[in-house]
């Protein structure tokens, strides 16, 4: 039997009672709509840093093209700001291991700083150990990986030779994306004998999609589909769809250098050819894979891994060679139950990170 109201105004004026529950809800739903108004742009507030470099991360390659102001240069960062090799190498007050961080797609070196609980992260936590020496990288991400990988290596070698002996080893710590534009970096260095290629001694790797992602795969998929279609405003979605950044691309398979994206099969569904990166010799390579999945052998784990980047991909076929003397050092370490992002914001994560640099 349905409850009546105990309210005796009520029984007897029902609809002026409907109205004052109606206003009252709204009351409520407004006042709670401001409470998340009001987060919603302090945490906008907070994070509005994100702006530009999301912006870049979408339509950077363009941006940098035209020259326009917006368009993020490669350069370290200290105190919010871009700062050269120089004043960087300034910093260092005694001898020690100089740590590289080098963000992912449409990110900054705020997530270095601040990703862990309490809002700390991975670079102030690790300049705390005696000798170790942290920088920040700052980059287009919607730039072409081997544009930026180039780059890295000019940055770099500015870094060491400022630095001269009081950088004794240098080790780079990278997330997603910024892991090939690192590997990108090593392949030029290599090849153009730069004095940073000497002194690394070690990469850090973490979530990063060694062959490419499975998500840029399925969006070009989904773009050669759409263009394909006879109705006009599907093949307008598949054209917009397909003015995404040359960075982005370059996820689909891992493009590293400049030929891979320049041969005519490079937008082919299948069988694409990339140049070998193989691991720089005597460097040690930590690989950091996440899993949205207690079972890192799983088939979701291995395609489809941290959310973004499946575990196939993190170890990277250059990796997986046991007959090489290279990998003897080269160490994998999984993280079940962890996200792409959230190996950043992870005290296991950042206690092998520090367990294996300091």
């Amino acid at each position: 039997m349905p409850n009546e109201s105990t309210d005796p105004a009520a029984r007897e004026h029902p609809e002026e009672s409907f109205w004052q529950s109606f206003a009252s809800g709204l009351k409520k739903a407004a006042g709670a709509t401001g409470r998340g108004l009001k987060y919603i742009y302090h945490k906008g507030d907070e994070n509005k840093h994100y702006v530009v470099p999301a912006i870049n991360g979408i339509v950077g390659d363009k941006l940098a093209e035209m020259n326009d102001a917006r368009a993020i240069q490669m350069s370290f960062r200290a105190g919010g700001k871009d700062i050269d090799a120089k004043a960087s190498a300034a910093t260092i007050a005694v001898p020690g291991t100089a740590i590289v961080f080098v963000h992912g797609l449409m990110a900054d070196e705020v997530l270095w700083q601040t990703a862990l609980p309490e809002g700390q992260g991975f670079g102030p936590l690790l300049a705390k150990e005696p000798g170790l020496h942290t920088f920040y990288v700052r980059y287009n991400t919607g730039r072409h990986i081997s544009q930026n990988g180039q780059d890295l290596s000019r940055l770099l070698d500015e870094l060491i030779k400022a630095g001269g002996r009081r950088i004794e080893r240098l080790v780079i710590v990278a997330h997603s994306m910024g892991g090939l534009v690192t590997r990108s970096a090593g392949y030029y260095g290599s090849k153009q004998k730069k004095k940073w290629v000497k002194k690394l001694s070690r990469v850090v790797l973490i979530g990063v999609p060694n062959d490419g992602s499975f998500l840029e795969k399925f969006g070009h998929l989904a773009t050669v589909i759409l263009k394909q279609i006879w109705n006009y405003p599907t093949r307008l979605v598949g054209r917009i769809a397909d003015e995404r950044s040359n960075g982005i691309k370059d996820l689909r398979w891992g493009f590293m250098v400049d030929e891979d994206w320049q041969q005519e099969g490079a937008n082919d569904l299948l069988n694409v050819e990339r140049t070998p990166v193989p691991p720089l010799p005597g460097v040690r390579y930590n690989l950091i894979l996440g899993s949205l999945t207690e079972s890192m052998a799983s088939p979701l784990a291995m395609y489809f891994g941290d959310g973004l980047v499946g575990t196939r991909s993190a170890t990277g076929q250059a990796f997986a060679t046991p007959d090489d003397p290279a990998h003897a050092f080269i160490e994998c370490r999984a993280f079940p139950t962890t996200g792409h992002i959230g190996l950043l914001a992870s005290p296991e994560v950042f206690e092998y990170v520090r367990e294996v640099v300091a």
